[in-house]
């Protein structure tokens, strides 16, 4: 008698960047994992991570940059299978290499936990993470 194992892991996805000369620029794209194991039991699942960066260039001295996340994870169950990430960066150059002002932003949908599932021909693995609540940081940069 044999046993037909096998361990499968495809990863397929897009990205799109744009480029423009104006005061607005984006950078989005998607990303899917599917993993399929075939021992005595057979066990696959999808993940996928999407995200979408925005900038906002509203003058030399001034722009914004947002960056926002989410993860889908499908082998866990539907409370906390998807995760949601947002941070921010506020930037004001009052003179060029000399003084400027960053208002930060961090983890701004307050996620406090962070899931993630994974299995492999040897082992299934659950790990969690406790992550840092939201911040805001007010930075100056000062050079002399």
């Amino acid at each position: 008698m044999s046993l037909n194992h096998f361990n499968l892991n495809t990863i397929y996805g897009f990205e799109l960047r744009s480029g423009f000369k104006g005061f607005f620029n984006y950078h989005f794209g998607s990303k899917w994992n599917y993993n399929q194991v075939k021992t005595t039991i057979t066990n696959d699942f999808t993940n996928n991570i999407s995200f979408l960066d925005l900038s906002f260039m509203f003058s030399k001295k001034f722009n914004i940059q947002l960056q926002s996340e989410r993860y889908f994870f499908a082998n866990l169950d539907s409370n906390n299978n998807k995760y949601y990430f947002l941070d921010l960066e506020a930037r004001y150059t009052v003179k060029e290499n000399k003084l400027t002002f960053f208002l930060s932003g961090n983890n701004l949908f307050n996620t406090t936990t962070f899931k993630n599932y994974n299995i492999t021909d040897i082992d299934i693995s659950k790990t969690e993470y406790k992550l840092q609540p939201r911040y805001i940081l007010l930075k100056m940069e000062f050079r002399f």
